[in-house]
């Protein structure tokens, strides 16, 4: 309209009423401006409503709701877990003072369910009465109808419970052993009543992070098309009109840029009182939500790999299809863990394991193997393609074995300081280190699947870890970990043995540490201690025998020499078998 004008008034040659429009022209094209950027800024700030709303739907309802379900099943846990300390107590004859207190920790931790399943459903009444924000009825409808199904299996279990223990304190056998399968289901009825609701809330989260994402993009797709608009309006207009509007919208245009590039640090400085200034404290609220959406990203970061979720991500055949690949597993354990914890109350022992855990974990991220799972106190880990390349896994796995033993030096020092008691001794863990083929891909059911290896590679690891045991050793490798990894690691062949459940021998390995880490006494005694084991399986006992003192002698706490001699003692009494090939087969697991 405005170039029309124009246009018209050149045409008739009326230039006076060209100079007395300009104003007029000017002044629409100001305020056509004006009502660009006031349209922007309202259907900007809609929209940021809308991410705000899902915002509040994460932070106040469906975040503090997973928390609360985590929170009842980790109280429903460690009621078990006090259940099991007053059952422990009974039988060893504790006092009755001290088995009052502990039956009172545990009726806290029914209380405490309780009150978690509570606080749930009134976080979910407070969401369907919430204004403003988007909250789908229908979930939390549902939700208002299964958290006291959880309140119901809790409320029956915990009168199982105390049915149980009275038949336990007049030693009713039959009886008990009718309370305890009828704890067990419903224990798993109780378990099963937290998931779903768990699993309900992890969808209800997911929707609500899209919704929240596909708000984001909209306004700023917004932002940038009136923006650029403006923009190019503003660059016909002459003079200060043009630098007046050009340079904030420059800095927009930086810090979207920046936005872009993943650059959230930093918010755009407000300079002036207009529209503009409204744009940029929009643009500014913007960033402040996708800060939050960041935290909330690496947050569930902390609970999956990173690198398998962008293989998931990236690669349909590596979400949906299993393979074989030749890979290296490990396992760890804690030796005394069990005691410790029949010493400290649950809150102690979940310090203690997370502080672990974090000392743990990070050699094996810092060589770049994916950390399975952890199993009460023992983590599963495993190396291989397309994380790390084929002919590197079995040496990286060592390294992360190494260090982790070396780590545990500095966990017992601190753990002796707040036990004030020697560091030497406290917490002693074995590693055992398994390299084969393995089945790897993602099992599990429908609605809950794990990427994960499994094959007898795994089983002979988990195997291995737990015959630390009775070589006293820390590290434990088979002969194809030691065959890939010996060029940077010191190590001695330990035995070979047949593990449970598999009927071909291995040789298996003790690491010393990284090569060259060994001393001269180390290796006088490696040497020493294989030739006697060549001696042992060539049936030449009493020679073997010899050798395996003489281990002592340089070594008086050698576990694994000392282990040969008693094996050698029964031989000699028994006699060596006519089918004698010097394997030793374990009989536990």
């Amino acid at each position: 309209m405005v170039f029309c004008v124009y246009s018209r008034a050149v045409r008739s040659g009326i230039f006076i009423h060209m100079r007395k429009s300009i104003g007029l022209k000017i002044f629409s094209v100001a305020l056509v401006i004006v009502v660009l950027m006031a349209i922007a800024s309202g259907i900007s700030s809609w929209h940021l409503n809308t991410v705000s709303g899902e915002t509040i739907e994460l932070a106040e309802y469906y975040v503090p709701l997973q928390r609360q379900a985590h929170l009842a099943a980790r109280h429903a846990s460690a009621e078990l877990v006090h259940l099991e300390r007053y059952l422990s107590l009974k039988r060893a004859g504790a006092p009755a003072a001290r088995l009052k207190l502990e039956r009172a920790k545990l009726e806290g931790r029914a209380a405490d369910t309780e009150k978690a399943v509570a606080e749930a459903l009134a976080l979910v009444e407070r969401g369907l009465n919430h204004p403003g924000i988007n909250i789908v009825s229908t979930n939390f409808l549902q939700l208002r109808s299964e958290l006291p199904q959880i309140s119901r299996a809790h409320m029956e279990m915990s009168e199982t419970v105390r049915r149980y223990l009275n038949e336990v304190d007049r030693g009713d056998e039959r009886l008990v052993v009718v309370y305890e399968e009828s704890l067990a289901r419903q224990r798993s009825k109780v378990s099963d009543e937290i998931a779903d609701v768990t699993t309900l809330l992890d969808r209800l989260t997911a929707d609500s992070a899209d919704s929240a994402a596909a708000a984001e993009a909209q306004a700023k797709w917004l932002i940038w098309s009136v923006t650029a608009f403006s923009a190019l309006v503003g660059l016909l207009l002459a003079g200060l009109i043009t630098r007046a509007l050009v340079r904030p919208l420059r800095e927009l245009v930086s810090g979207t840029r920046r936005v872009q590039e993943g650059d959230l640090k930093e918010s755009l400085t407000v300079s002036s009182n207009d529209e503009i200034g409204t744009l940029t404290e929009s643009f500014n609220h913007m960033i402040a939500g996708l800060r939050q959406k960041e935290v909330i990203q690496n947050t569930f970061g902390k609970y999956v790999d990173p690198r398998i979720v962008k293989n998931l991500l990236e690669n349909d055949t590596f979400a949906h299809e299993g393979e074989k690949r030749r890979m290296t597993v490990y396992f760890s354990d804690l030796q005394g863990f069990t005691s410790l914890c029949e010493q400290w109350p649950p809150e102690r022992v979940v310090q203690f394991l997370n502080r672990y855990f974090s000392l743990m974990a990070g050699p094996i991220r810092a060589e770049h193997g994916i950390i399975d799972k952890y199993i009460g106190d023992s983590i599963m880990a495993f190396w291989g393609p397309p994380f790390v390349e084929e002919a590197l896994h079995p040496l990286a796995a060592c390294r992360a074995a190494v260090a982790q033993m070396h780590l545990l030096a500095q966990f017992n020092a601190e753990l002796a300081e707040t036990q004030g008691a020697g560091a030497d001794g406290l917490i002693k863990m074995r590693i055992g280190i398994c390299t084969g083929e393995v089945t790897v891909g993602n099992v599990g059911s429908e609605n809950s699947k794990g990427y994960t290896v499994i094959g007898d590679t795994v089983n002979l690891a988990a195997r291995l870890e737990s015959a630390g045991k009775q070589y006293g050793t820390s590290i434990i490798i088979s002969e194809e970990t030691w065959l890939s990894a010996r060029e940077g690691l010191d190590a001695r062949e330990l035995d070979k043995i047949r593990v449970v459940g598999k009927n071909e021998p291995v040789r298996i390995f003790e690491v010393i540490g990284l090569n060259g880490e060994a001393n001269g006494p180390a290796r006088e005694l490696t040497g020493l201690f294989e030739q006697a084991i060549k001696d042992f399986r060539q049936g030449s006992i009493g020679v073997a025998k010899g050798r395996f003192e003489d281990c002592l002698r340089l070594r008086a706490n050698d576990r694994p020499s000392r282990l040969f001699l008693e094996r050698i003692e029964l031989l000699e009494r028994a006699g060596l078998p006519d089918s004698w090939d010097g394997v030793w087969t374990l009989k536990e697991k």
